[in-house]
């Protein structure tokens, strides 16, 4: 007897694509289900279809000597800016429609200096605000907070001088000169006034200073950073840690900035309440440093870490009140030197693990610098136009 020739079914053929379709899914997914967030990254796109605008970066040639680079976006080129002393911070000086550029460089032995540069031409001149123990920009850039500490007198006193350099303005303002029995680690400003994180014997404060009626605003905690519209991030006093630590070194791994102070991290608005906690999966998330802070200033990036675990780049939100904790979103792990900068249209770019990549969406994707520029291992500011006039 003749064989039958075999027949497929409607019902099989379709049983059998949705089988192959499901593979698939679970093939380019990675087997993980929605809630899982993949660490593969897009592919790199032309630069021209960024917002319009600059990107400015360090490189340094590890000798010593720091170019800027300017990428224009539009255009999609890049230009050489001017040679300048290694910088640890590049900030807008006003804001990223100005173009100017504040920088602050570590000169060894604890001192640290403010400048800022007239242009971003090759031949650009800088203009010196200030050096001190402690470097702040504050006002959106427009000034930068200089804190002087003196030695040890005796067993606690030490004399603690805070002032104020405005850009393009001469004169300084002193906004606290003192001997007090303890020390100043860190300083920022809010619409009130200046804040300093004081040390005292046992304990650590958040305090007013140069303004009436200025006292202690947050007993028990420090501050990591104060935003440009004066929200806080803080640390409990107990997990409060300054430190002074090496250049960096020439690993892989990340390594904080030469004077950095982390903790157990809590958002703190004045007058809403107590800090609250950032807290993820029941575990305090520590923050080593702060990177930037979204222009609506809705969310800070910063550089943090679980437990043990491996520091990673993370997306804050800010301006918390009135609730137990609040949680963190977890981007990417971090390596070598790190940086990030804002543009205007809430897009990041951050440099990590010798690579340059641009955040959006929660998502990092790697960016290629055209032909004949360098990498960036530096800083990262974002300016709508270069200079257009003297500050």
């Amino acid at each position: 007897m003749p064989g039958r020739p075999v027949t497929t079914s409607a019902r099989s053929v379709f049983l059998l694509v949705g089988v192959v379709f499901a593979v698939l899914v679970f093939l380019l997914t990675g087997g993980g289900g929605p809630d899982i967030e993949p660490r593969v990254v897009s592919p790199s796109p032309p630069a021209r279809e960024q917002s319009g605008g600059l990107l400015v970066y360090a490189a340094s040639d590890g000798q010593g000597a720091t170019r800027l680079w300017r990428w224009n976006f539009l255009a999609g080129t890049v230009a050489k800016g001017p040679l300048i002393r290694e910088p640890i911070e590049m900030v807008n000086v006003g804001s990223p429609e100005g173009g100017w550029l504040g920088l602050t460089s570590d000169l060894g032995n604890g001192v640290y200096e403010a400048v800022v540069l007239d242009s971003l031409d090759p031949g650009a001149e800088v203009a010196t605000l200030g050096r001190a123990d402690i470097v702040t920009w504050v006002l959106r850039g427009t000034s930068a907070v200089l804190v002087d500490r003196g030695p040890l007198l005796d067993g606690c006193r030490r004399e603690i001088s805070v002032s104020v350099e405005q850009v393009g303005i001469q004169g300084r303002h002193v906004v606290m000169h003192d001997t007090i029995c303890g020390d100043v680690l860190t300083a920022g400003r809010t619409s009130i006034g200046y804040f300093l994180t004081e040390q005292g014997p046992g304990r650590v404060d958040v305090v007013g200073a140069g303004y009436p009626d200025a006292g202690v605003l947050l007993e028990d905690y420090g501050v990591i950073a104060i935003s440009p519209g004066g929200d806080m991030l803080v640390t409990p006093g107990t997990e409060f840690l300054p430190a002074v630590v090496p250049a960096r070194p020439a690993t892989d791994e990340y390594a904080p900035p030469p004077f950095w102070v982390a903790g157990q991290a809590s958002a703190y608005r004045q007058f809403s309440g107590p800090p609250v906690p950032y807290v993820v999966q029941g575990i305090a998330l520590r923050v080593d440093e702060v990177l930037g802070f979204a222009p609506d200033e809705t969310m800070a990036l910063v550089i943090g870490r679980l437990g043990g675990d491996r520091p990673g780049l993370w997306e804050l939100p800010l301006g918390v009140a009135r609730v137990e904790s609040t949680t963190a979103r977890y981007l990417a792990e971090v390596g070598g030197f790190t940086a990030a900068a804002y543009a205007n249209d809430g897009t990041a770019f951050v440099v990590t693990e010798g690579r340059l990549w641009r955040l959006r969406n929660h998502r990092l994707i790697p960016l290629e610098v055209p032909e004949g520029a360098p990498v960036p291992n530096g800083p990262l500011a974002w300016i709508v136009r270069e200079p257009t006039a003297d500050l």
